[in-house]
């Protein structure tokens, strides 16, 4: 007789064989903590006990509990800083210290000192590495041009650049890592970021000439040792369980998510001061050293390639499917961490073992709304509740209702002086906004090849960046007020007051940014209690509108799963009754 519950098996089977994690968050946030996390053993993770009773949240990590007690596997561990390495490792050791001291090189450190310490801590090493990388890559250059397919050959250099990358590269980019913060605290992060942007920019670790088609560059050598590692797992029957470990490049979280349905990208997230905190320990970083490292990660108006290379933590959070909170709650207790972990991992498995918190619900329904948003900058939804967590209204940033947003607005018709009832009197009249405006589009848009390139799309154009471009022009700077459009915030607490809803005081506000100034300054004034937001706004809010007198909001970093993954995890793919049923008629 069939045993029913294995048609159970079959439709989790997919979902419980491969999956892929990447990992996402400002330095020093706990991404490695939490990949070191997901590597171990149900029974090494030692998970906080689930409580016997308590509230809604209680009751559903409980059941989370029990299914990863039953159902947890190890994730295999590819580190991007290894694959950096990897790539530091196709030159040669004189290329490497050359290179180094190029850039480390200062007023107190020598060049010559540089590679003196190199010499002596690593070059032994680094040499074996070096030549053991050129043997996988002579075979594999070899096995591409064999015009007769030799699987044995084939399974023994998988074998062997499998050793390589996952066992051979980690320890060495540990020590190598090492050797570089005895210079100074950040000489190592300094040297993987300029090299990572290199890799990107040219596909080599020490060239910065950019050429396009290297944007992905480190991706496709990642999606390679993924390959690598299914295959194996194939041969040897395992499932496939992959956590990517950082990613800080939107595009390369991008790359991933087009090619796997399994994968999902994860943001780790703390509070600034514990994660500042946890740098100055560990690394022994001064603030000018952090402030550097933020500068970096940080999100930038680049008009240049540095807009396809460099690091964007805040556009890899925007990205992000599930959000993870990670608080100092003390030294080495990673509890917290352990527990949403566990808990997202069992809704990948197995969709729909619990219901979304109402955190979850309510800023989902601020991310759908940020679709709605015309703004060729960025998407923002909001979310405004009373104190039970019931919607009282919802906003996006667009233009007032009436005026049309600037994806529908096209640079033709302003410089035509077309459809005139969409173009304010500003942009038909004021003589240097339209030479502004002609300056940057009107000969481009005859030309053959800007036509070729945009391939039917709508000139749209950004009306606060053109005037600020004037101001600054004429030394007056640029002004946030320029924007077209209302902030999303802006837009839901007007929308209360348009249609006459009620009161807020006491209420939340869900934003998938986190207020600005003005936003702030509303928020306080309308008596909203609670802030639950995803990325924080690069302003002075929090410290001067949200700290001050006696009764301010309190701001709370969302945690939770969003976007396409709230959907993928809390969408059960056969109703929970029926599973439990097929599974006890079964015997």
């Amino acid at each position: 007789m069939t045993d029913l519950s294995d048609g159970i098996d079959a439709i989790y089977e997919n979902r419980k064989k491969f999956i892929i994690i990447g990992l996402t968050g400002r330095t020093g946030s706990g991404c490695s903590s939490a990949a070191r996390i997901l590597s171990e053993s149900i029974e090494n993770i030692t998970l906080p006990k689930a409580k016997l009773c308590g509230d809604g949240d209680d009751r559903k990590y409980k059941i989370i509990y029990d299914f990863a007690q039953n159902n947890w596997e190890k994730f295999h561990w590819i580190q991007i800083k290894d694959v950096i390495t990897s790539f530091i490792l196709d030159n040669s050791f004189s290329d490497f210290e050359e290179f180094v001291s190029d850039i480390l090189a200062n007023g107190s450190t020598t060049k010559e000192q540089i590679k003196e310490q190199l010499r002596n801590a690593i070059k032994e090493q680094y040499t074996l590495l070096y030549t053991e990388r050129d043997k996988l890559n002579t075979e594999r250059k070899e096995l591409e041009s064999a015009s007769i397919i030799e699987k044995d050959k084939i399974e023994s250099r998988r074998e062997k650049s499998y050793k390589f990358y996952f066992e051979t590269l980690p320890p060495f980019t540990k020590e190598l890592r090492e050797t570089l913060n005895i210079l100074s605290g950040d000489s190592y992060t300094k040297i993987y970021q300029v090299v990572g942007d290199n890799i990107r920019a040219s596909g080599k670790a020490f060239d910065n000439n950019f050429n396009a088609k290297n944007i992905y560059r480190i991706s496709i050598r990642v999606n390679k040792i993924i390959k690598i590692f299914t295959k194996r797992a194939k041969k040897n029957k395992d499932n496939v369980y992959i956590v990517i470990d950082t990613l800080r490049n939107p595009f390369e979280a991008i790359y991933f998510r087009e090619r796997y349905a399994a994968f999902y990208l994860l943001s780790i997230n703390t509070k600034n001061v514990h994660r500042e905190y946890r740098l100055k320990k560990l690394l022994n970083l001064n603030d000018a050293q952090l402030e550097d490292i933020d500068k970096k990660e940080g999100e930038h108006d680049y008009d240049d390639e540095n807009f396809f290379i460099s690091q964007n933590i805040p556009k890899c959070i925007e990205l992000s499917d599930i959000h993870i909170n990670n608080p100092h709650v003390a030294e080495d207790d990673f509890s917290t961490l352990k527990k949403q972990l566990a808990w997202y991992v069992s809704l990948i498995m197995h969709p729909g073992l619990v219901t979304p918190s109402r955190e979850e619900r309510c800023m989902q329904i601020a991310y759908n709304a940020k679709l709605t948003s015309g703004c060729i900058s960025r998407q923002v939804g909001a979310t405004i509740t009373n104190e039970a967590n019931s919607v009282r209204a919802i906003g996006w940033n667009d233009p007032a209702q009436g005026q049309s947003p600037c994806l529908l607005r096209n640079v033709s018709d302003v410089l035509n002086s077309e459809d005139g009832t969409v173009y304010s009197q500003f942009e038909k009249n004021n003589k240097e906004f339209r030479d502004e405006i002609k300056s940057k589009y009107e000969d481009k848009l005859t030309e053959e090849a800007i036509i070729k390139k945009l391939c039917g799309r709508n000139v749209s154009y950004c009306f606060k960046k053109l005037k600020n471009e004037v101001d600054k022009k004429k030394n007056k700077g640029g002004n946030q007020v320029h924007t077209r459009s209302l902030h999303a915030e802006e837009n839901a607490f007007l929308q209360i007051v348009k249609y006459g809803g009620t009161g807020i005081k006491g209420g939340f506000l869900y934003t998938t940014a986190s207020p600005c100034e003005l936003c702030s300054k509303k928020a306080y004034q309308l008596g909203i209690k609670k802030i639950i937001y995803i990325d924080p706004y690069p302003g002075i809010a929090k410290d001067h509108f949200l700290r001050i007198g006696t009764d301010y909001p309190s701001l709370v970093l969302f945690h939770g799963a969003i976007g396409r993954a709230y959907n993928q995890l809390f969408e059960s793919v056969i109703p929970y009754k029926d599973e439990l049923e097929i599974i006890f008629r079964s015997e």
